[in-house]
């Protein structure tokens, strides 16, 4: 009897756009890099893959001082991630590490970036998500801020049981900024990937801990692909890199106490939706994103939906 073909064999007889497809499953360029040195054929078909997913394993702390700006330390830490010994030519600008690791890749379609934590440093029990999408410059954001998330205790203790002054406006307007800095910072850092990846897309820069978001649609790429890359909207300091926030119409609500299924409670819990400050009021396409925005992550959309239902505040922000 004869032997049938061994594995390589019939392998290889898979036509390339199969093994494409495969390849954008597989998506982890970690993976696809170990992949390339397996053979001639696959080293010829990676740098082909167009739905990409790039994870920063972990930031490699660049001083003991408190302010400096997470998204620099992630910034180091893909530069490592292409070369441990490698050092950025100037020590005031951070290196362009996103777009040197896809450089080998020819087709990106869709990309994902994923952080290893979130970029904001909040005080205890603090939680801040949110979305925030962009062209050129910020087009609008969509944040969920709230203290204490607890399951309530049946014997409390009256000493801890206070609800926490982060219901202040002061509180959520410094929540508010926060988020629209750490945006900005990841938006300033894919500039040279949309400039350099010209079937790009989609973007999305995400955190493992799920903290925010940074979309870039097709409409928003060309948005900025068109404006020549940003246009100079560009804030800049050795700590901090990030693009700047024009000036914003902020709809705001608020509810001092949620108490949500499965007995979590929001305390200070904190509804924004933010738009550039142009085009005058767009009331029914703010219900729409904030609605939408956490529409599928359980007690934050019934967060939102509860939300929704409080009165609103309109606030306007200078550019920043």
């Amino acid at each position: 009897m004869a032997s049938g073909p061994d594995n390589s064999d019939v392998f290889d007889l898979l036509p390339d756009p199969i093994l494409l497809l495969i390849l954008n499953q597989v998506s982890d360029i970690k993976t696809l890099l170990q992949i390339r040195s397996v053979s001639k054929r696959f080293n010829s078909l990676v740098p082909q893959s167009d739905s990409l997913l790039l994870r920063v394993d972990r930031v490699i702390p660049t001083s003991t001082n408190d302010d400096v700006s997470f998204i620099s330390t992630i910034l180091k830490s893909l530069l490592h991630l292409i070369s441990p010994s490698s050092k950025p030519d100037n020590p005031t600008r951070p290196p362009n590490s996103p777009s040197r690791i896809l450089r080998t890749f020819e087709s990106i379609k869709n990309l994902q970036i994923e952080l290893p934590a979130g970029d904001l440093r909040l005080e205890k029990e603090t939680i801040i998500k949110y979305v925030a999408r962009f062209g050129k410059t910020l087009n609008s954001c969509v944040i969920l801020a709230f203290t204490k998330t607890t399951n309530p205790n049946p014997n409390p203790n009256p000493n801890t049981n206070q609800i926490s002054d982060n219901g202040n406006l002061k509180a959520r307007v410094v929540w508010t900024i926060s988020a629209l800095i750490a945006a900005s910072a990841r938006h300033y850092m894919i500039r040279d990937v949309i400039e350099e990846q010209n079937f790009l897309s989609n973007l999305l820069v995400t955190d493992r801990e799920n903290e925010g978001t940074v979309v870039m649609d097709e409409d928003g790429l060309r948005e900025f692909r068109e404006s020549g890359g940003g246009g100079g909207e560009v804030e800049e300091d050795v700590l901090s890199y990030r693009t700047r926030v024009p000036p914003v119409r902020m709809r705001m609500r608020h509810e001092v106490k949620l108490e949500l299924s499965g007995g979590v409670v929001m305390e200070g819990a904190t509804l924004v939706v933010v738009r550039p400050a142009v085009g005058g009021e767009l009331a029914e396409e703010e219900e729409l994103a904030a609605a939408e925005v956490f529409g599928n992550e359980g007690v934050y959309a019934e967060a939102v939906k509860r939300l929704m239902k409080c009165r609103s505040y309109v606030l306007e922000m200078n550019s920043f």
